[in-house]
């Protein structure tokens, strides 16, 4: 989502600490989603005292460090439980990342029988923005499903398809869902492109919504794991995250490693750009999220250096958790 304004984050004095841990299985799905948020929270907390402890970590260090502005950054192997991160717990600005938990609370409704795919949304002149997408170029009398919407929102990230399935959905309702999944720092402020409360300090500071990258990797690591709504509501979710037109940041340089491909939804703002998704690799699924923010870098080009610094860490990564692979 392009905006010409600048969201802040809280300054900060660079790259923190990177952890390692390992996850503990949890065979039920209330169990798992509290098990794994506790986990990934008791690690961050321990982030400082290990940092630079690894190889990877002190590479994912070394990228972070010469972007020029702030990263946070995390990554698990969900077959072994390996997890790095690099200030993984700092909040940062979603851009059109927070359409993802947009997207899940729809499923939800779905599922409660609430909402239907095939439920037609009617565009309203509210709904109808600048910035990405398409449907803005389009007739407002389309007649689009809810999952034809839902498709256009994540896929293309078009502004206007997200203010429809905000406003089908409510943003109260994706931010309690949020809360109950165990996402402590995820927030939707608003509508895209519509101004935000003013009196809310963090909708100020953010703009269109809020997270970590700690919270990305939970939120995506119960999609993946079929910990919330059914399996085929997961699958179909991912199937979707499958087929994301953006392709400049994880995927540049590993969607080219045998037997990897990418579920994933990014988000940009002028001085940011963002990317949280799962490589399914041959190896098992490694789930990762990055956000690049500050940057001096305010081209809207594919080589914008949030982009790239964004797309080393994946491949950082990605060698890591996969050296075969990745040596080939």
């Amino acid at each position: 989502m392009r905006n010409a304004l600048r969201h802040k984050t809280p300054a900060q004095s660079g790259p923190q600490g990177v952890f390692l841990m390992r996850l503990i299985p949890c065979r039920h799905s209330r169990l798992a989603i509290l098990c794994t948020s506790a986990l990934f929270f008791a690690a961050a907390a321990q982030g400082a005292p290990q940092r630079h402890r690894t190889p990877l970590g002190r590479q994912l260090a070394a990228i972070a460090s010469h972007f020029g502005g702030k990263v946070s950054f995390a990554a698990v192997d969900l077959k072994t439980g390996e997890h790095f991160g690099l200030a993984g717990n700092r909040p940062v600005a979603t851009a059109s990342v927070i359409k993802l938990p947009v997207m899940v609370e729809a499923f939800y409704k779905m599922q409660e029988g609430k909402l239907h795919w095939s439920r037609r949304v009617k565009e309203t002149g509210f709904d109808r923005v600048r910035g990405s997408g398409i449907l803005q170029d389009l007739n407002q009398r389309i007649n689009l499903t809810l999952g034809d919407a839902i498709t256009l929102m994540i896929d293309l990230s078009d502004n206007t398809a997200s203010n429809m399935v905000i406003r089908t959905v409510g943003i109260d309702s994706v931010n309690a869902r949020m809360r109950n999944l165990g996402l402590k720092h995820t927030k939707l402020f608003g509508y895209v492109f519509h101004e935000k409360d003013s009196s809310d300090p963090e909708a100020k500071k953010f703009g269109l919504g809020e997270t970590t990258a700690d919270d990305m990797v939970h939120l995506l690591t119960l999609i993946r794991q079929h910990h919330i709504l059914t399996p085929a509501a997961c699958d179909q979710m991912l199937k979707i995250l499958s087929k994301q037109r953006d392709l400049n940041a994880f995927p540049r340089y590993t969607s080219n490693l045998p037997g990897v491909t990418w579920e994933h939804k990014t988000g940009a703002l002028e001085d940011l750009r963002n990317d949280v998704g799962i490589a399914e690799t041959p190896a098992g699924p490694i789930v990762m999220a990055g956000f690049a923010y500050d940057s001096p870098d305010h081209q809207w080009t594919a080589d914008n250096a949030a982009l790239l610094v964004l797309a080393r860490l994946a491949q950082a990564a990605l060698t890591h958790f996969l050296p075969a692979q990745a040596a080939k």
